[in-house]
């Protein structure tokens, strides 16, 4: 294949749920957390993230691509709160996988000779439904896009690669 794409993980969410939830109103106090309806949202400094506090004491972190990093940063906040770091999960999410082929597509002949693949107008770009890897891609025209929909970044590098190789073998890619 003559196409070799770069990636990038732009985020990934992660669920912690400690032994002891954490307490709303100490989250408030002592965390500096907003409250948001059932929700308590913490912004984090360093590393840059945001702590989401749900109803029942876990904790969802947005912005951070790397599970070890997150988990220290639950882990300083369990500490400021007073909280045990034993028993400690972790669940990971869906992330957003950012890539170039390096490569223009020419768009309409990818939706005409793909019957997984439409046309977006509304963002001028085609959704490739990558059923076997579970995903959705948006690719533009310039040959960028993004993945969705999958918490592996291997799927997500295979789903783009497979798909890469099936445009250029079509020629819709120039």
């Amino acid at each position: 294949m003559s196409v070799s794409p770069e990636f990038n993980i732009e985020t990934q969410t992660f669920r912690f749920t400690p032994s002891v939830p954490v307490d709303h109103v100490e989250a408030i106090t002592l965390a500096s957390g907003t409250k948001a309806g059932d929700y308590v949202v913490v912004s984090h400094e360093e590393p840059r993230a945001t702590y989401v506090i749900e109803p029942n004491g876990s904790i969802l972190v947005h912005g951070l691509s790397r599970s070890e990093v997150a988990e220290l940063a639950v882990q300083e906040l369990l500490l400021n709160l007073g909280l045990p770091l034993e028993g400690l999960s972790m669940d990971s999410g869906e992330i957003i996988v950012s890539f170039s082929l390096g490569k223009n597509v020419l768009l309409e002949i990818a939706e005409k000779r793909f019957s997984d693949i439409e046309m977006d107008t509304r963002i001028d770009a085609i959704r490739i439904s990558a059923s076997l890897h579970k995903a959705t891609i948006i690719l533009y025209d310039n040959g960028k896009g993004v993945v969705l929909g999958q918490s592996s970044r291997k799927v997500s590098e295979m789903a783009v690669r497979h798909w890469a190789e099936k445009l250029d073998n079509e020629e819709a890619l120039k």
